[in-house]
């Protein structure tokens, strides 16, 4: 049994934009109860997978990999900011994604993401904690 303590960072739905400047973010999970719930959901799917003997991808060792592998919770801000999914992006009509930004857009959208801290047991998965990090 190792206990091991990772970051996750709630993918971006909305970005609202105002006069050059990000006045607004948005990520999909803003709570522990709800980041705890997708989480268990996806290690769920996993464990029936592993009974079925099937993987729709490699088969993860660690929840971390369970993590960036279904659900949509990345491991640190500038992953969060890669990521390739489609985003509401009001006020700048160039862009449907944060990588689009102008770098200085880039860096406001980082410094206004919120994330957590999940330590879980790498031989039981079900047993984690979430914590916000504090800014």
């Amino acid at each position: 049994m190792s206990i091991e303590k990772i970051t996750a960072f709630p993918e971006i739905t909305v970005v609202i934009i105002e006069d050059d400047a990000v006045v607004s973010v948005t990520q999909e999970y803003y709570d522990i109860d709800k980041v705890k719930t997708h989480i268990q959901g996806c290690i769920k799917t996993v464990r029936k997978y592993d009974k079925m003997g099937y993987y729709n991808l490699a088969k993860p060792e660690f929840v971390n990999e369970v993590i960036t592998t279904f659900t949509n919770l990345e491991l640190s801000k500038k992953d969060v900011i890669r990521v390739n999914n489609f985003m509401d992006i009001q006020g700048f009509q160039e862009c449907n994604r944060v990588w689009q930004l102008p770098d200085e857009m880039k860096v406001q959208v980082s410094q206004m993401l919120h994330g957590f801290y999940i330590t879980y047991d790498t031989e039981n998965w079900e047993d984690f904690s979430i914590e916000p990090i504090k800014s």
